[in-house]
């Protein structure tokens, strides 16, 4: 859940938002499992190592934050740094495209307050960002409020894990979900491929009873009394061609995806294009 990019070139963000000790997590064997980054996302921080081997990753986002944060991760390419990530953000003009060298990368997306989610993903290596867009009641974006950091991701030593057994296929296309098969309560592991020509995220949510994924769309918008829906993660930003695998476990009730990324024709939201769809868990 993010807001257009192009808002925090245009307030002049500049800020570097570090802490967290190093840390290598390169291997000299080929782990049984994917490795486990956790990043810690605070009001307005992350906690996060600095370091991190490429390869099959799986990204815990711990949320002690009592707002909500996501993980985004930008990659860098042509040589770029996340210095020339700053320096060029100020001077983006508004509704200006994200530069070519920047290619978003899914991470975890929102859970609840005091919650925890988590994807699985292959990372190349590079340098990278972490950064959380959603905004709060107050409309600004977390970013400009100094929550990013940097990232450098290095090549592996030795083989690198396989990707998880999946058991649900999810298809983001240009605006729309193809889930299959059905989703039924209980853990499962979803394959979730991004086959748009443009970036997307999926916010996972169970709605409240009797509300609906047109409620919540209404409700981002001012944020104003209680949420029609949990949000349960999902994955940030995703590029095209890109695919992740996203653990669930579920319980009998009405659940919503959703994508609030802007358009890249227009800039309003995707769920203003339909992209948002819901399904009952039995």
């Amino acid at each position: 859940m993010r807001i257009p990019f192009v808002l925090i070139a245009a307030a002049g963000l500049l800020t570097a938002c570090g802490g967290g000790d190093k840390e290598n997590l390169t291997t000299d064997s080929a782990p049984a499992v994917p490795q486990v980054v956790t990043i810690v996302a605070k009001d307005f921080s992350y906690e996060a190592p600095d370091t991190i081997a490429a390869g099959m990753v799986t990204l815990k986002l711990v949320n002690q934050g009592p707002d909500l944060h996501h993980v985004q991760l930008l990659r860098f390419s042509e040589g770029k740094t996340y210095a020339d990530f700053t320096a060029g953000m100020a001077t983006m003009q508004p509704g200006a495209p994200m530069p070519s060298w920047i290619r978003e990368v899914a991470g975890p997306n929102t859970p609840v307050p005091g919650g925890e989610t988590s994807i699985t993903a292959s990372l190349e290596a590079g340098n990278y960002a972490i950064i959380c867009f959603i905004p709060g009641a107050d409309q600004i974006p977390h970013a400009m409020k100094g929550m990013m950091r940097p990232l450098t991701v290095v090549p592996a030593s030795g083989a690198v894990a396989a990707a998880p057994a999946t058991d649900i296929a999810i298809t983001m296309t240009d605006y729309a979900w193809s889930i299959t098969p059905a989703i039924t309560a209980g853990k499962h592991m979803i394959k979730l491929e991004n086959m748009a020509a443009q970036p997307h995220e999926m916010v996972l949510v169970h709605l409240e009873a009797g509300k609906s994924v047109a409620d919540l769309a209404t409700w981002v918008e001012n944020q104003q009394g209680p949420p029609p829906a949990t949000p349960l993660g999902g994955i940030s930003g995703m590029s095209n061609g890109d695919v992740v695998y996203v653990p669930v476990d579920l319980v009998p009730g009405e659940y919503g995806l959703l994508c609030f990324l802007p358009d890249v024709k227009d800039g309003k939201p995707h769920v203003a294009h339909g992209m948002m769809t819901q399904f009952k868990v039995q």
